[in-house]
């Protein structure tokens, strides 16, 4: 066995020795016995029996000894209203009797605009005296001429060598894609 079990073991006699000497003194203490009373039980009392019983007479209160609750100053005022709306700031002017009342500015949002457009230009065609236009976006090919709409939200307006004009048809709103010759084919 070596010095660390042995010590373990030391410590747990110990405490066991410890354990049965507190039992030995705890028995030795005086029992208790429970004492019946000679009367009889009486049956218990109705809530309204006890509600009787247990008001107050109000002769024998005296509130001033109560005494008031002091509140610290710098607490504030406890029940305050609080919101996230400014608060209105009342103007004296001198010259005037009256107070007016500053109401918080409301700002307008902002109108609404297209979005950017997301198309990119890949080429056209001309077939039976009608120009098709083919863009790309998000990988998906589109064709349609002049006239014609686009997901369903765009309409094609015009398409010359440097550019292809859209309307975003929500806002009724003209948009104007640049055509890059270097990326673009002419089929013909």
């Amino acid at each position: 066995m070596d010095a660390v079990e042995r010590k373990r073991k030391i410590i747990i006699g110990s405490a066991l020795i410890a354990t049965l000497i507190a039992a030995v003194l705890v028995d030795d203490e005086e029992e208790f016995t429970l004492q019946m009373p000679e009367t009889p039980l009486q049956p218990a009392k109705t809530t309204q029996e006890k509600n009787r019983k247990a008001e107050p007479n109000t002769a024998q209160l005296d509130v001033s000894k109560l005494g008031q609750r002091k509140f610290n100053p710098q607490a504030g005022e406890l029940f305050a209203s609080t919101t996230w709306m400014s608060k209105r700031t009342p103007l004296h002017d001198p010259e005037e009797h009256e107070i007016k009342i500053v109401q918080p500015v409301k700002i307008a949002p902002p109108a609404p605009t297209a979005p950017p457009l997301q198309f990119k230009y890949a080429g056209k065609a001309i077939a039976d005296n009608a120009t098709w236009v083919f863009l790309s976006h998000s990988g998906e090919n589109l064709i349609t001429k002049i006239g014609g709409k686009i997901n369903d939200q765009y309409r094609l307006d015009a398409i010359s060598d440097d550019t292809v004009t859209v309307t975003y048809l929500p806002l009724n709103v003209k948009q104007t894609l640049t055509i890059n010759h270097k990326l673009a084919g002419n089929f013909r």
